[in-house]
């Protein structure tokens, strides 16, 4: 589930991206795998057809246990990447706002975190940039410190600023930890 703070326009040089629909401070949890987001084991997917299968390979989510998430919300599929993503993978189940993103702006993803086996060049202009997107896991010690530092800071604010979804994070058991604080 996405909240509803993001529309799809064309960018400049990737195709389709998210654009903030107005100003969304670090700290906002903007997605969770939902109730109605659903799993397929990789027996599944190759039950689909080749069209389907590749697809799914090409935009759905791909976990550490080898199973893909179906969203149920294909909004968050038109989420680029950057280096210096301002929505990361908190490591608790949802994704958070790592730095303000402005009215107007590109929410970008660090794709680095999924678990798909290949890898592709990186364009996202940064100074940080990578040059090659490479899965791998785990993922090197610099960048989860990379990370980590703009998680655990954006974590701090969960409870100060205005959750989107804040009822719906509620119903989740996975984030008993939040379910009082938000």
């Amino acid at each position: 589930m996405i909240a509803k703070l993001f529309k799809i326009k064309e960018t400049k040089n990737r195709g389709k991206g998210l654009f903030a629909k107005e100003f969304i401070p670090k700290g906002t949890i903007i997605w969770f795998e939902c109730n109605n987001c659903k799993k397929r084991s990789p027996q599944e997917i190759k039950k689909l057809s080749k069209k389907e299968r590749q697809w799914v390979i090409d935009h759905e989510i791909i976990d550490e246990t080898r199973l893909f998430s179906n969203v149920c919300d294909k909004t968050i599929l038109n989420i680029n990447h950057s280096c210096n993503a301002n929505i990361l993978d908190s490591g608790k189940k949802f994704d958070i706002v790592v730095r303000d993103i402005k009215k107007g702006e590109e929410a970008t993803y660090d794709y680095r975190v999924f678990y798909d086996p290949w890898k592709m060049p990186c364009h996202c202009g940064e100074d940080n940039c990578c040059k090659m997107l490479i899965y791998k896991h785990p993922v090197p010690k610099k960048l989860r410190q990379f990370w980590s530092k703009k998680i655990n800071s954006a974590l701090k604010l969960v409870n100060k600023v205005k959750q989107p979804l804040k009822e719906e994070l509620k119903q989740k058991s996975i984030f008993l930890p939040l379910k009082n604080r938000i």
